[in-house]
């Protein structure tokens, strides 16, 4: 199927078109209708023991055998966990804590010989990692072979692959930018829920975009993307988060935060949605200091819980959680929940029936993924503790994996010392290398059976194809979410020309590039201010909010302009909006979090 380089929309196009024509880039061939992918594989428990899926309609009594690929997304196997639990009996004390470490690529412990003496569990590649060409854009050739050597490292004498991370979630946090596919923000899925768009709609399209996304990572030999968030954001009053969350909306968030995971799985990238207890609920940036959150668990259940909820009880294998570094005196008073053994127990239990008379559902028992801690690195953690103190606090408290200790081969001799004095059970530490093995070897099985599996067995896994063009789907999710929160809807803002004002020099020359693909001049005509920061205001003709849209509830424009939310600064959210200032397509979507005085909801 040949793909248009410009999606073209009449002005009175519906929602349910403009969806039907985003999930068209998708693939050629329709997908599952349970597109948001919460529906577990037939025959697959979370134990991945399998057993005959259910008849095929007018069948009497026939029930065919689930496929390999269905069974390897149910969750590990028995015999996967009994491998694991071989291979790490096979360890010593140092070699069980460099199992349970995450080290940033390039710092010290991270070269080949120092994986291999440490027997690091695996690495994260920050942006400093990501070797440039000579035209500044990401050198993904030079990527790759330093990934794969990276690989051959952590991969020495094991039967499994190491983890080879990365932060890729769209928007501002997307540690490889060009060549490959950029992405807007996750609220931008949050807005075309708001808009209107059908769960089921808007769930496969947010499973496409994160399979599309993950695709081409797996492709660099990341392994691993820690991605969805899945926090509810406050809105102006969260510092951290903001057009990170999908959606103020703990129901929206569910969904996408289950579509997402699953869309990274459909590409064989572990993902690990973040960051319990909830980042998007408070007011201070985990970075910097550590944030109290004074709800009660009550108030926590019904909002920033209940997505973790969906992704751990909600029958879709979950392998992964990412811990934040939250105080929830509700909890434990004055402790991160990183280092709180009660925040552990609490997102274990989520995978528990809200219904204690639920036998059926409780027989599955508390959730026994792995959990990683947020960096360990960050303020909230360094302003209370030691490079050493901070691994051994979060291992002890029910920590499975590691993430980034400001000294590696530090944190590794601290928890062995920790073990051999009692500090730390032994049993503890052997629990958290079994459980991050397990999830090292199922990820292999999956990636095998994603390779060897056809195109009719992926489907009836329910697995969504990346799509021919990620670029095509990266612009179409742009097209479906743009904003108008105030002013002009369905008509054109601009003429023949425009002037641009604000942002960065890339987002006007963006900016600038699709207005002349279109046809428009520049210098002349309605001003276009582009807001460069999150809560900034602007005044113009066209006022565009380029990722969170907080920044336009001061901003002011005449009455026959707009205040216009973007959600992103990809190539594609700029053609899409240029498309909504001539009047050739209508902005469908419709705020996920309230703005000022506009409440959520708020749109054409």
């Amino acid at each position: 199927m040949k793909i248009s380089s410009r999606l073209h929309l009449p002005a009175a196009v519906s929602m349910a078109a403009l969806l039907a024509a985003a999930l068209a880039l998708t693939s050629c061939t329709a997908g599952p209708e349970n597109g948001g992918g919460t529906t577990p594989a037939p025959g697959s428990g979370t134990d991945g023991t399998g057993g005959a899926g259910p008849g095929s309609e007018g069948s009497v009594g026939v029930e065919p055998e689930p496929s390999e690929l269905e069974l390897a997304l149910g969750g590990p196997s028995v015999d996967t966990e009994e491998a694991a639990a071989e291979a790490v009996a096979g360890m010593d004390t140092a070699e069980q804590a460099g199992q349970v470490l995450v080290g940033q690529l390039g710092a010290a412990g991270t070269d080949p010989a120092s994986i291999r003496q440490l027997n690091l569990g695996g690495v994260i590649a920050m942006g400093d990692a990501v070797p440039l060409a000579a035209d500044g854009t990401a050198d993904v050739e030079a990527l790759a072979a330093r990934l794969d050597e990276t690989q051959q490292a952590l991969s020495a004498g094991r039967d499994w692959t190491g983890i080879v991370s990365v932060d890729q979630e769209g928007g501002l946090v997307a540690r490889v930018q060009e060549p490959l596919v950029e992405w807007s923000t996750p609220m931008s899925y949050g807005a075309i829920a708001a808009g209107g768009a059908g769960e089921d709609q808007v769930a496969e399209l947010a499973r496409a975009g994160h399979a599309a996304m993950g695709g081409q990572l797996a492709e660099l030999g990341f392994t691993l993307d820690f991605a969805p968030s899945v926090d509810v954001t406050i809105g102006t009053d969260d510092p951290a988060i903001g057009a990170r969350s999908f959606s103020s909306d703990p129901t929206a968030v569910s969904t996408l935060g289950s579509a997402g995971t699953r869309g990274l799985l459909d590409a064989g990238m572990l993902p690990a949605p973040k960051h319990f207890p909830g980042h998007g609920s408070v007011t201070a940036d985990s970075h910097v200091t550590a944030p109290v959150q004074e709800a009660s668990v009550d108030e926590l259940e019904a909002r920033d819980w209940q997505p973790f909820r969906e992704l751990l009880g909600g029958g879709q294998y979950t392998p992964m959680v990412m811990m934040g570094h939250i105080v929830v005196p509700a909890l434990e008073p004055e402790v991160p929940s990183s280092v709180s053994p009660a925040a552990y127990e609490a997102l274990r239990g989520l995978a528990l029936p809200a219904d204690p008379a639920d036998a059926a559902a409780a027989a599955g028992g508390a959730y026994n993924g792995v959990v990683v801690t947020d960096a360990l690195n960050m303020g909230a953690l360094v302003e209370r503790y030691g490079a050493h103190e901070a691994p051994v606090k979060a291992l002890a408290a029910g920590a499975d994996l590691l993430l980034m200790p400001s000294d590696l081969a530090g944190a590794r001799d601290a928890i062995v010392e920790a073990v051999d004095s009692g500090e730390v059970p032994d049993e503890r530490l052997t629990e958290a290398a079994e459980r991050v093995v397990t999830l090292l070897m199922w990820r292999d099985h999956v990636a095998e059976a994603l390779e060897q599996a056809s195109q009719e067995e992926k489907a009836a896994a329910g697995v969504v194809p990346a799509g021919e063009d990620p670029a095509e789907t990266s612009r179409a999710v742009s097209a479906a979410a743009i904003t108008v929160v105030e002013g002009i809807c369905g008509a054109p803002l601009v003429q023949d020309s425009l002037q641009i004002t604000g942002g960065a020099a890339k987002d006007r020359a963006r900016l600038a590039s699709a207005a002349e693909a279109a046809g428009l001049s520049l210098g002349s005509g309605p001003e276009v201010a582009l807001l460069g920061g999150a809560r900034e205001p602007g005044r113009g003709d066209v006022v565009v909010a380029l990722d969170a849209p907080f920044g336009l509830a001061g901003s002011t424009a005449p009455d026959d302009g707009a205040l216009v939310a973007l959600y992103g600064r990809t190539p594609g959210a700029f053609e899409a909006l240029v498309d909504v200032l001539t009047g050739e397509a209508e902005a469908p979507g419709a705020l996920p979090v309230s703005v000022g005085e506009w409440p959520a909801g708020t749109g054409c």
